[in-house]
């Protein structure tokens, strides 16, 4: 996964980020000409393809996708629930773009299935945790069993971030969405900018002595 992801933001980063912000540029009026469509295309597309690695990963080791894996940097680890982006960062990513009433409402509708389902899948993982240590201290846990639980819970997980994602970009449509796409793909490879994360560890504490 190490080694996909690697080559998943070298591809965001170059050509799918500049393709669409140079559509984003020459677009007409904000309109959703064929150019800006097919960029904004390739990119939720790109996005779509990393959860489905992920659900790929999960199903080889759950445990390692879940806990976030190597390749993340460690700016991106407050943001991460349960191997990858929190989905409520979503929709608090979109609101930044000052969108209309209208889309305002449908954000409120997404995040209302966010708080619906976010509680569900932490509680499914308590439960298998929990079931883990009681069976554990009993006499022994069926670790095949967990791990099978675990993967569900991953893929869950991913097949809320995916449906976010698919359901504020088809809310907000035409260029609209693709600022959303572009600022998206900005805050992802902010997370592994040298610069950024240079600054990151010029605030942690350092060990103590």
């Amino acid at each position: 996964m190490r080694d996909f992801f690697a080559a998943w933001l070298g591809t965001l980063r170059s050509p799918l980020l500049p393709l669409l912000r140079r559509a984003l540029s020459t677009s007409s009026s904000g309109s959703w000409d064929d150019p800006l469509s097919s960029a904004a295309t390739a990119v939720e597309a790109h996005f779509q393809a990393h959860w489905s690695a992920l659900d790929a990963a999960a199903r080889q080791d759950p445990a390692q996708v879940i806990a976030a894996g190597d390749w993340r940097s460690p700016l991106e680890l407050p943001f991460l629930w349960l191997g990858d982006v929190h989905p409520s960062l979503l929709t608090s990513l979109f609101r930044t773009l000052s969108p209309s009433p209208r889309l305002l409402a449908a954000v409120d509708r997404v995040d209302r299935r966010i708080r619906a389902n976010v509680p569900a899948v932490a509680d499914r993982l308590r439960r298998a945790q929990d079931a883990f240590v009681s069976a554990e201290v009993a006499g022994g846990a069926d670790v095949e069993a967990f791990l099978e639980e675990l993967k569900s819970v991953a893929l869950v997980a991913n097949r809320l971030r995916r449906d976010v994602l698919s359901e504020l970009v088809a809310a907000a449509g035409g260029y609209q969405a693709a600022l959303f796409l572009e600022a998206l793909s900005r805050f992802v490879l902010s997370m592994h900018d040298p610069e950024v994360l240079r600054r990151f560890d010029q605030c942690r504490a350092p060990p103590a002595s």
